[in-house]
């Protein structure tokens, strides 16, 4: 891919891996990674090839450096077609750096522990009952919530299932109630009778089935 000269050079045809590897820019900013990225790759026809050759010469910690410092030379590029100023090389290597580290601090957060309690799955009903399990969901850039509801045999087939648009809501609580209300209403319009009612907040389960009266504003959904 050659769209006229580098705009950097001003010389050589601005391919993709002239842009990353090849330009003097990008040269002054490999030149300060580590000596292995360096002299890792040299003569190559096109990004592609390029990239091949690092990740079969490279360990994954170098790989993982070369792809984050490769974005930031082409975000340098982009940003001095659009009149900014070429960066230091040694900052951007130490952006690179930080970059990376930032990146697997963030996915040791993300990650489960091994010893985290494992999800409970679904059960089946008995005999001639059915199950109704139903969640709800809070739009806020449309201010709306949604209501999702299925119900199945005692083989985990699906008889009918629901999925509706529902009215503002302040809560996720009061969205868990009102999408109760409505599988409910599904469910007895669609004629089904003995019901087993399953839902994933625990403060309005309870409140469902409660013998008590319920006082509080979600009483009255």
């Amino acid at each position: 891919m050659e769209d006229g000269n580098c705009s950097i050079c001003q010389q050589v045809p601005e391919s993709v891996v002239h842009r990353l590897w090849e330009c003097g820019a990008a040269q002054d900013v490999w030149a300060r990674c580590p000596t292995q990225i360096e002299k890792c790759a040299s003569g190559q026809d096109d990004i592609l090839q390029l990239f091949i050759t690092m990740l079969n010469k490279l360990s994954t910690e170098e790989f993982e450096l070369f792809l984050v410092q490769s974005w930031l030379i082409w975000n340098q590029r982009n940003t001095v077609v659009h009149g900014g100023k070429l960066q230091d090389p040694n900052q951007l290597n130490i952006r690179a750096r930080d970059y990376l580290e930032e990146y697997k601090e963030a996915q040791n957060h993300l990650a489960i522990p091994a010893h985290a309690k494992p999800r409970q799955s679904w059960r089946p009903p008995s005999g001639s009952v059915y199950k109704l399990n139903f969640d709800a969901a809070i739009f806020t850039p449309m201010g709306a919530s949604g209501c999702g509801a299925v119900v199945r045999n005692e083989t985990g087939l699906v008889m009918v299932a629901l999925s509706a648009k529902g009215s503002p809501v302040m809560d996720s609580e009061e969205a868990e109630a009102m999408a109760c209300r409505k599988a409910m209403e599904f469910v007895v319009e669609a004629s089904f009778s003995k019901i087993i009612l399953e839902g994933d907040n625990v403060n309005v389960m309870k409140a469902i089935s409660s013998p008590s009266i319920n006082l509080s504003w979600l009483g009255l959904i």
